[in-house]
């Protein structure tokens, strides 16, 4: 299967564009917040857009939930078809998404910025900061079941295929999260998450400094450890990294770039 990704910040118009994306590239599978859809239909999944939270809709989005993972995976082997397309909001979140379905690696990456001016762009930012609402690529009666209660309308998209004209619908949602405001989590939280790890690895005797930086929706980590005497040093360390990469991005929903472990001592057991 050719898998491919489409990249942009939230809110740029990944979701409206997608349809028109997929078209181009006859692209039959799209996965889009938490959702597989197929032919116009969903598929499987749950939408990361029913979450209460912004902390929900992440978690959702990037499939952390097993039960929902099985579903959209064995959905996509029945399916069998030869491309699908991930939407998200950075590399990182498409790579860990294609890892979690198993879909054995993005073939082609496509930014936002190839395919929408800037003007389409902003205008997108505009409707998503000032009226919080967000576009789910498949038609209002696929939907309304579930957003029962939700600000919901349809959006009409028409685009020529074969010298044909085809109308293709699209729905309209006011999440429950958007009225919340942007997720923050501060610098101390992140702090006391790596600490609560560090107490699960008993060869880590001491440790003294912990920075976390976020940039561009991403966390960079740099510790200090003092580790027990004996130990494999970089065996230990790649296995501490890919415990804490995994622990915050599951805590936080925040990918993590880089992590930089220095170890400052070793303790002898007498």
């Amino acid at each position: 299967m050719k898998v491919y990704s489409l990249v942009g910040p939230s809110g740029t118009g990944k979701s409206h564009r997608a349809v028109l994306l997929a078209n181009e590239h006859q692209i039959p599978l799209i996965v889009d917040d938490g959702l597989l859809i197929y032919a116009g239909k969903i598929m499987a999944g749950s939408s990361a857009k029913r979450e209460e939270s912004k902390m929900g809709a992440i978690r959702r989005a990037l499939f952390y939930d097993e039960k929902q993972t099985e579903e959209v995976k064995n959905c996509i082997k029945k399916i069998d078809e030869d491309k699908i397309l991930i939407l998200g909001t950075s590399l990182g979140m498409v790579e860990r998404i294609n890892d979690r379905l198993e879909l054995g690696g993005i073939d082609q990456y496509i930014d936002i910025e190839d395919i929408s001016s800037e003007e389409e762009i902003e205008k997108a930012l505009s409707v998503r900061n000032n009226e919080g609402k967000h576009v789910i690529p498949v038609p209002t009666i696929e939907v309304e079941q579930d957003f029962s209660g939700y600000l919901l309308h349809s959006l009409e998209l028409f685009f020529k295929k074969d010298n044909k004209t085809v109308r293709h619908e699209k729905s309209i949602v006011r999440p429950r999260f958007s009225f919340y405001g942007n997720l923050s989590i501060s610098n101390r939280v992140l702090v006391s998450l790596i600490e609560y790890l560090i107490k699960d690895f008993k060869d880590i005797s001491s440790f003294k400094k912990i920075k976390v930086d976020e940039i561009n929706n991403q966390l960079n980590v740099e510790l200090s450890l003092e580790i027990t005497y004996g130990l494999v040093i970089k065996d230990f360390i790649n296995k501490f990294r890919a415990a804490l990469k995994e622990h915050l991005e599951n805590n936080t929903g925040i990918n993590v770039k880089e992590i930089n472990v220095e170890v400052y001592s070793l303790k002898v057991e007498k």
